[in-house]
């Protein structure tokens, strides 16, 4: 599989169509609201995996990144929170990963959740904002197993379910030791 990552454009939809997954709000999403999402309403941008093979290129999978605010509350599952000022903390939502039915076991979903929280590192070392969390919402339990794998930690009881990780450990090993 050639892979190639790309924020969805115009010039994609044609390729949106051919796309195919188990739960059909997430191929209803990659269709009909992704782009407007992210060209209109400003709510998420959309990245897709593009598999080229020859001349032929389709949707492999795609995620959706946005904004989020969690209620300080909700965060007493993650003990390393509980310094934080109790008002609503900030992160990055990782709102939809999906990957295409024929491309499913490839290790392609954990590629584009590691392309996610990789941009989401990026914002957070560089960019003009500063987020505690990365957040998703996994939708049954085969996603929240997924996401406990890479340390995203439970929030809710029933399905959807939001899960977050918090970003500091990780933020802070990438920028090792300071040197004099």
């Amino acid at each position: 599989m050639a892979l190639r990552i790309e924020a969805l454009g115009r010039h994609h939809r044609p390729l949106l169509k051919g796309f195919q997954n188990q739960h059909a709000s997430l191929v209803e999403y990659l269709q009909r609201y992704a782009l407007r999402h992210a060209e209109k309403d400003l709510l998420a941008r959309t990245f897709l995996a593009l598999d080229e093979v020859g001349d032929e290129r389709r949707v492999a999978g795609y995620f959706s990144l946005a904004t989020v605010s969690v209620e300080r509350a909700s965060l007493a599952t993650v003990p390393a929170l509980d310094r934080l000022p109790r008002f609503p903390v900030p992160g990055v939502l990782l709102a939809r990963l999906a990957v295409d039915e024929r491309a499913q076991g490839q290790g392609l979903g954990r590629y584009l959740f590691e392309e996610a929280l990789g941009l989401t590192l990026q914002l957070a070392r560089t960019g003009p904002v500063s987020f505690r969390l990365f957040v998703t919402d996994a939708l049954d339990e085969p996603a929240e197993r997924f996401y406990a794998r890479f340390g995203l930690v439970r929030l809710a009881d029933e399905h959807p379910c939001r899960m977050v990780l918090d970003l500091q450990g990780l933020l802070t090993a990438s920028q090792g030791s300071p040197t004099e």
